[in-house]
């Protein structure tokens, strides 16, 4: 069992991996959007794989297209693949930085 530990900030949702570093999730912003975010983002603490889920879906027609903003359905999908990649992964964690004397 590892210690547990306070979340970063903006972490919304955080899954163990097998080698014991951890999946996090945050919402992507940008300057043009704020505050409604971009994207959620998955990210490994202990490899450098991540994977970055839409919060827009184009929806085409026949003669015009559209963009809706989907902010749950990009987060049903990060916490799938981060659930995945968390069953699999076997990095570690990466150890603390700590300030040379």
């Amino acid at each position: 069992m590892t210690e547990q530990t306070d979340w970063p900030e903006n972490v919304t949702a955080r899954y163990l991996t097998v080698g014991g570093a951890t999946v996090d999730l945050t919402h992507r912003l940008t300057v043009h959007t704020p505050p409604a975010p971009l994207a959620t983002l998955a990210s490994c603490t202990g490899c450098p794989t991540a994977e970055e889920f839409s919060h827009y879906r184009l929806i085409r027609g026949m003669t015009t297209q559209r963009e809706e903003h989907e902010p749950a359905a990009a987060d049903a999908k990060a916490r799938a693949w981060a659930q995945s990649h968390a069953e699999t992964c076997r990095a570690i964690p990466k150890p603390p930085v700590t300030p040379q004397q």
